[in-house]
């Protein structure tokens, strides 16, 4: 059995790897000058281990490729961020399904699915293959020595922040947005008090993170502490990084599903010890 890297995912296959005490296979990536990929692995094994999450069209291209060249292989699919989740119905006629075509993509190779905190049980409810495995409990004792109150950006993440706190022994609440007037909304924790506290925001996902610099902006108004931001999946888009340290974030803090600068948490042992 053999690990094979991703391109979207090096570091996390590595670290899976070494938490297997597997060996990485050699694999070649490279783009002709069309932009159309090309994909070799040049020393896979009868079971091999794909990591690659689904950041963006050109992972899943990849991803398919990969498959590809392993495809008389048994293949166990580690998708640590499992892009087109969001997309689990068909919100208006026409639409496609998006991750119901990618679960179809990878159950046609795969014979097992692992995943990280997928967006919603309708998006699991399109695989017949799946694991979702939750890094609520690992972030939680990320925070777990640290005198922090958790805050779920709104009631959809409360039970995942109940986890999360769970975990590091701390207060933990939601937000609730009211209606002042036409043009005003108040966001506020449910039943907590924020001030002087160290505020640590949780959600599954940071995409632009418009939520978060909100209440961050409204939170540091009403005498919290300090406020930063945790979550599974650093998705990052449209320079939210940027927005949320101006409004007044101290810390970004994500795993590695999604590889950035904020990974400071591996999932790489909760993957391992779902393998093993």
């Amino acid at each position: 059995m053999k690990v094979v890297a991703g391109n979207a995912s090096p570091m996390l296959a590595l670290k899976v790897a070494e938490a297997l005490n597997l060996k990485l296979a050699k694999t070649t990536f490279k783009k002709f000058p069309d932009s159309e990929i090309y994909v070799r692995v040049e020393d896979f094994d009868d079971v091999n281990i794909v990591v690659q999450s689904l950041n963006c069209n050109e992972d899943v291209v990849s991803l398919m490729l990969l498959f590809d060249a392993l495809s008389d292989t048994e293949i166990i699919a580690i998708i640590p961020y499992m892009g087109y989740a969001r997309q689990d119905k068909a919100f208006e006629d026409g639409e496609a399904v998006s991750i119901r075509a990618i679960a179809k993509l990878l159950e046609s190779y795969a014979s097992e699915i692992i995943t990280v905190n997928i967006h919603s049980k309708d998006a699991a409810g399109h695989f017949n293959k799946l694991v979702d495995l939750d890094a609520m409990p690992i972030i939680g004792n990320y925070f777990k020595e640290q005198d922090v109150v958790m805050l779920s950006p709104d009631f959809g993440s409360y039970e995942r922040v109940k986890i999360a706190a769970k975990a590091a022994n701390c207060d933990f609440d939601y937000l609730e947005k009211r209606r002042i007037d036409a043009e005003t909304v108040e966001i506020t924790p449910k039943s907590l008090d924020v001030e002087g506290k160290d505020i640590v925001f949780v959600d599954d996902i940071i995409s632009t993170g418009g939520t978060m610099i909100e209440a961050s902006k409204m939170l540091l108004k009403s005498g919290a502490k300090s406020v930063r931001a945790v979550c599974v999946h650093a998705v990052l888009a449209n320079y939210a990084l940027n927005k949320l340290y101006n409004a007044g974030v101290t810390e970004v803090i994500a795993t590695d599903t999604v590889e950035k600068v904020v990974s400071k948490i591996s999932v790489a042992e909760l993957i391992a010890n779902e393998v093993k």
